[in-house]
């Protein structure tokens, strides 16, 4: 069961740096943006126990309905302006190297076979790089060209200032105790407010054996972005599925793809031939057997572009998404960066409860 739904902040979102953090009158709550899937993922899931569970304490309801939530994730997400889904810009949508190493978009190169290579050669001639510095998202219109080997239009990129307005505010901590203020616990928060007609398209999967309430065909409110918030659900059909290549040599992250030191082998993914990346950022989540938050993993940002090798990797969920006349995007799903020694590769990794899931956009 596939539903899409645009998501609206009523107000002002906060998806706090998930690093430790201890409050004081110096300290700064940093903001990660774009978010990670992860909120989104406990929003939704969190709506459909309150839900079953009919005004009754969910946690009692938890272990009985456990199984259902690991059937709800997230197979689509993006910013959303007047409607249009917007796409993280692939970093090597600039090719001046010195301009490279002084903007936000930083390329490491990778070493393979001993050797070091650079990223595949960048889209842009150099003097076309400033121009497009502040081009953070494209249109699906802008991300065909860029697959095409052409330019976007003016129109097709927007900038992260054009969709949102970042400001700072002051929070205060709690006793975990009694829930209460407590002296000594100010800090500094950067909160992000969507300029008007911007919000989220997020894309769920219900497994087959939910018995979804009706409420998810309508227009509902969760809690979204921290310290309360408030943002509005509602549902869209926007887009529509196709069937998706399995084949494919390079992507691009739509979300954070993290990287886990698990020593799986080639046989079990596609080598990661190169990369061109901004930078690493650290991701978790949250147990909810434990009730604690997860170990921090190193991830790629959004808009991070990989050169894999398939070798002898077992299939993958791909699908496409077709937004009104334009061409299919092709997605990957839940694939995640593996160290087996000095080589990466991207593997099947499927997300256990909590889990933030991982999406690619294929390129190719």
């Amino acid at each position: 069961m596939i539903k899409f739904y645009r998501v609206t902040p009523h107000s002002v979102l906060f998806f706090r740096d998930p690093r430790p953090f201890t409050a004081g009158e110096q300290a700064l709550a940093r903001l990660q943006f774009p978010p990670r899937l992860a909120p989104f993922l406990g929003a939704i899931r969190t709506k459909y126990l309150e839900e079953k569970a009919g005004g009754k304490p969910i946690s009692a309801l938890f272990p009985y309905i456990e199984d259902d939530l690991k059937q709800i994730s997230i197979f689509w997400f993006s910013l959303l302006k007047n409607g249009t889904s917007l796409i993280p810009a692939p970093c090597d949508l600039i090719t001046s190297w010195k301009k490279l190493d002084e903007s936000r978009f930083v390329t490491e190169r990778l070493e393979v076979n001993g050797k070091f290579e650079n990223p595949k050669v960048p889209l842009l001639s150099p003097h076309k790089a400033e121009l497009f510095e502040s081009a953070h998202y494209l249109t699906p219109q802008g991300f065909a060209k860029y697959q095409n080997g052409e330019l976007p239009s003016k129109g097709e990129y927007f900038s992260l200032d054009d969709l949102w307005e970042f400001e700072n505010r002051v929070g205060i901590g709690l006793s975990y105790e009694t829930k209460t203020t407590e002296r000594s616990k100010f800090y500094r928060i950067t909160v992000a407010r969507p300029k008007k007609d911007v919000g989220f398209l997020v894309g769920v999967e219900f497994g087959d054996s939910i018995e979804l309430p009706e409420i998810f065909d309508t227009t509902f409110t969760t809690r979204l972005g921290g310290e309360g918030h408030i943002a509005v659900w509602e549902k869209v059909n926007d887009a529509k599925l196709t069937n998706g290549s399995p084949h494919f040599s390079e992507v691009v992250a739509l979300t954070h793809v993290p990287i886990k030191s698990n020593k799986q082998g080639s046989e079990y993914g596609f080598e990661i031939q190169n990369w061109c990346i901004n930078k690493l950022d650290a991701v978790g989540g949250w147990d909810y057997k434990e009730r604690r938050p997860k170990h921090l993993v190193r991830a790629l940002e959004p808009g991070a572009v990989l050169i894999v090798q398939k070798g002898n990797a077992l299939p993958s969920e791909t699908y496409g998404i077709k937004f009104g006349n334009h061409g299919s995007i092709t997605i990957v799903k839940n694939l995640v960066i593996s160290i087996n020694g000095n080589k990466p590769y991207l593997v099947d990794s499927r997300p256990k409860l909590g889990d933030p899931d991982i999406l690619l956009v294929i390129k190719n």
